[in-house]
């Protein structure tokens, strides 16, 4: 398998709300598109605010059919799957750095699949986009006018052999949680599915917190591959994918509380930059962390530190963007997909515990 790399974009400036719209006709076979967006935080700072947070949708169309979409956390939160890893991501809070965040369109199983691929010339004007918009401000947000976007295409030059289809993601559905009861979302019977998941956002709260259980039933129960508790989906997660990591530059002070994307952190450890200061961990709720912050220049009487100072976060966990699997099988293998061949109804039941959570329900199919 030979790979070419092909930039659409290269750090090339963007408006502070823009819809980025680039041509795929003519690329040739794509095993993959990787997308980088940056912008410069604002003077002051920019607080528990990250540009995925501004990245409403990254799409590919063709005219109005829709082939991908999906929300920036969405495609964060499925790529740790996929990956096996956190797609790239520079996160700081401090004034006039730069952050910078990545996300990968595979095609196939895997980089440079010869069998899972994207042909363009199958359509007649498929179209990337991606909507953002920056939010503007000194102290939570970005300066304006320093978003940048860079765009790679891994172009198939040899090696490709017959196609048997691509990887196609959307989000299907999303609804606010009630504290109790079922809800019921049909899914498409069109094409096989390589995952069905669910994104279930709330501070503070685990997703089994949020949809305590889980349901896939085919044809009013005829046939039904999934029955279980959410927690022992997560468990399932961490011996099939193990544990995604975060490391966040953040501004804090004693009793600080700082917001990751990580929405079950099962590890968390903090550094100081600022000299003669200590930082400890004090607590962890889902994905937030509290921590405490100890001034020692002068160490016969050490205090607490009220004033911000530029810490290191790192934790490890699992549920990165809220985003959970459903689908037992391995979300690339490919050779053991849920079939919904010659099945008329398919359909999704998410128990509730947990009210005012925004849950978003994603599939990956193969396209063939």
């Amino acid at each position: 398998m030979k790979l070419r790399v092909h930039y659409l974009k290269r750090q090339a400036t963007f408006s502070d709300t823009d819809k980025i719209i680039e041509s795929l006709k003519g690329a040739g076979l794509l095993s993959a598109i990787e997308i980088e967006l940056q912008a410069t935080n604002g003077s002051t700072s920019c607080t528990d605010h990250e540009i995925h947070d501004d990245v409403s949708k990254v799409e590919i169309v063709d005219g109005a059919e829709v082939l991908e979409s999906l929300r920036m956390i969405e495609w964060r939160g499925l790529n740790f799957y996929e990956l096996g890893h956190m797609p790239r991501a520079t996160f700081d809070e401090n004034g006039g750095a730069t952050q910078k965040e990545s996300l990968m369109i595979l095609f196939g199983r895997y980089l440079g699949d010869p069998e899972y691929y994207f042909d363009p010339s199958k359509f007649n004007n498929p179209q990337l986009i991606i909507d953002v918009s920056l939010t503007i401000s000194a102290t939570a947000g970005f300066a304006s006018g320093t978003g940048k976007v860079t765009i790679k295409l891994y172009i198939i030059e040899e090696g490709a052999l017959p196609c048997k289809g691509f990887v196609m993601r959307k989000e299907k559905y999303n609804f606010t949680t009630a504290s109790s009861g079922d809800e019921y979302i049909d899914l498409p019977t069109d094409f096989p599915y390589a995952a069905i998941g669910f994104s279930a956002i709330l501070s503070t709260y685990r997703p089994d917190e949020i949809i305590s259980k889980v349901k896939l039933s085919f044809d009013d129960d005829e046939y039904v591959p999934v029955n279980i508790y959410t927690e022992d989906i997560m468990d399932r997660l961490r011996m099939v994918y193990g544990l995604a990591k975060q490391t966040k530059r953040v501004l804090t002070a004693d009793d600080g509380s700082i917001l990751t994307d990580i929405y079950d952190i099962h590890d968390a450890r903090i550094f100081s930059e600022a000299d003669d200061h200590i930082a400890t961990i004090e607590s962890i709720d889902a994905e937030k962390v509290t921590n405490g912050l100890y001034n020692l220049s002068t160490p016969d009487t050490p205090a607490f530190q009220t004033t911000a100072k530029a810490c290191k976060l790192a934790v490890e966990g699992l549920c990165p963007h809220g985003m959970v699997i459903i689908t037992p099988q391995h979300i690339n293998d490919f050779e053991n997909l849920l079939d919904v061949k010659g099945r008329r109804k398919l359909q999704l039941i998410l128990t509730q515990a947990q009210a005012n959570a925004a849950v978003r329900v994603v599939i990956s199919q193969i396209r063939s």
